[in-house]
Order: structure tokens, then C-alpha cells, then sequence
């Protein structure tokens, strides 16, 4: 039966834009992606991005703990 097919369909279709909204897919800008230093990330480099939204961040305590973990460059991106 044709409304078995088309439910099947469109709780396909529901689940793939569903998952795309929730998540906020595509992202197509990240101030991060004007960076310089970043364009190597897929190439040889490793990178911590560390975002200052989150309520528990504080600067100074960030960059110790960097530091002390042997960060060779810290940089702070704005938006």
C-alpha cells in the first residue's frame, strides 16, 4: 500500500531534517575558519578550541593550565 510507503518516507525524511535542526547542521561560519594558523588542522596540527561561553571559563586559569600542559600558542579569536 502506497501509505505504508509514503509514512516510512516521510518519517525518514522528519528524522534527517529533525537531526539536522537540532544540531544546527550545516554550520557554514565559525570565526575560527578565518584563522590562519587553523587552515593546517587537517593536515599535521593539533588544536584545542576552548570556548569562553561556558559559566565555569576563567581566563587566567585557562592559560595556566595551557601553559603548564606545554601549550606552544595561544590565541584568542574573536567573533
Amino acid at each position: 500500500p502506497v501509505v505504508y510507503e509514503m509514512t516510512i518516507l516521510l518519517s525518514a525524511f522528519g528524522a534527517i531534517f529533525g537531526m539536522l535542526f537540532l544540531n544546527r547542521l550545516p554550520k557554514l561560519h565559525h570565526p575560527l575558519l578565518k584563522n590562519r594558523r587553523f587552515k593546517g588542522a587537517t593536515d599535521d596540527k593539533f588544536y584545542v578550541i576552548i570556548e569562553t561561553s561556558d559559566p565555569r571559563y576563567v581566563e587566567e586559569e585557562t592559560r595556566e593550565l595551557l601553559e603548564s600542559a606545554g601549550c606552544q600558542h595561544m590565541e584568542m579569536v574573536e567573533d
